[in-house]
């Protein structure tokens, strides 16, 4: 499991594949808002107009958002148009706490993916080439098989905890659009 200095394309293919899992395991819904503002003069600024997409369609059709640029641009020509995009998991909505936490659960979740396949290859390496490799007494692999189990059990307990904070922030926007908060 020896380090390397540099990694290659494959390898960070590798690491976007396991972020892509991770996401889909935890159901992640990828949405972004984006808003038109114009200044109104006083240095504070007004909403225009804004889109509410799945990212799906936003990368789609990026076209659109452009040509609603160029629109707002040519109805408040002395205005300066902005655009902001915010991208958010829909379930969790803008609340940057939760998407931080959430970023972070699906780093994590890639990383005990990641440490998993070099164990693998490890042993599959190991097996081959070493007549006298015996997964049970080999040092190195029962520090990083004792050492996954925590990165792992430390993953099930964030993944918990995200789960418990969906709950109550789906809750409280529930109570809060029923008039109760």
């Amino acid at each position: 499991m020896a380090k390397s200095k540099q990694e290659n394309c494959a390898d960070l293919y590798e690491l976007a594949r396991d972020y892509a899992r991770a996401e889909a395991e935890l159901g992640v819904q990828h949405w972004v808002f984006i808003e038109f503002t114009k200044d109104a003069g006083d240095g504070s600024s007004e909403r225009i107009f804004s889109y509410d997409l799945p990212r799906e369609v936003y990368e789609r059709r990026r076209w659109v958002i452009r040509w609603r640029e160029a629109a707002l641009v040519c109805r408040f020509p002395r205005a300066n148009v902005s655009r902001f995009c915010s991208y958010y998991d829909r379930r969790l909505g803008n609340d940057v706490r939760l998407t931080d936490d959430l970023r972070r659960l699906i780093a994590a979740k890639a990383q005990v993916t990641k440490a998993r396949r070099k164990m693998e290859e490890y042993v599959a390496l190991n097996r081959a080439n070493n007549l006298f490799f015996d997964e049970n007494t080999d040092e190195e692999l029962a520090r990083f098989r004792e050492k996954l189990a925590r990165k792992v059990s430390g993953v099930e307990a964030a993944e918990e905890r995200m789960k418990r904070k969906i709950e109550e922030y789906e809750n409280t926007l529930h109570a809060a659009q029923k008039g109760v908060v």
